[in-house]
């Protein structure tokens, strides 16, 4: 191996993590935040002559992945924009439409989500928000008390508030929880 690519091995290894988690509080996306750092190495992989000859590499590579964020949000707010626009200007069926299909696609990502809870948590959280059955009732038909149903639905929604990204979970609790409420 040469001596560059140990090099960039190295400063990979000095810097993913605590570029991702910088580029995480910028993106708010863990997934994201990863894609634009690797991104980045990419780049310096690719320009490593250019690199090596910069004085301060952290500096760099934290201005980098900076930039790089703030250009993903600006690309990510003018597509919701246009989207928006595209909505408003739909006739209120296809607008009627267009929500169903977003509902639909949220369900389906919360779903899955839900069918990996442990145990009993999945199917009371179903039986709970999508059947509408109340705690006793969940409870005579998994011949468990009422306290345990209450115990893995806070558990299993604790799971999704951590699994699920923050505007699906919100999402979920506001279409379902009015529902159920």
């Amino acid at each position: 191996m040469s001596t560059a690519v140990l090099d960039f091995k190295q400063l990979y290894l000095d810097y993913y993590a605590a570029l991702c988690y910088f580029a995480f509080k910028i993106v708010g996306d863990q997934e994201e935040a990863k894609d634009l750092v690797e991104d980045v190495f990419l780049k310096v992989l690719h320009n490593k002559s250019t690199i090596l000859e910069v004085e301060n590499i952290r500096a760099y590579l934290y201005t980098a992945v900076k930039n790089s964020c703030l250009s993903h949000l600006k690309v990510s707010t003018r597509v919701k924009e246009r989207q928006w626009h595209y909505n408003s200007n739909l006739p209120l069926e296809e607008q009627g439409c267009v929500n169903e299909l977003i509902q639909a696609e949220v369900l389906r990502d919360i779903m899955k989500v839900i069918d990996k809870l442990p145990g009993h948590a999945g199917k009371i959280i179903k039986m709970s928000y999508f059947e509408s059955l109340k705690n006793d009732e969940i409870a005579a038909h998994l011949g468990i008390s009422v306290q345990t149903v209450k115990n893995l639905k806070s558990k299993g929604l604790d799971t999704l508030r951590h699994l699920l990204k923050p505007d699906i979970f919100a999402m979920f609790l506001f279409i379902y929880g009015l529902k159920n409420g």
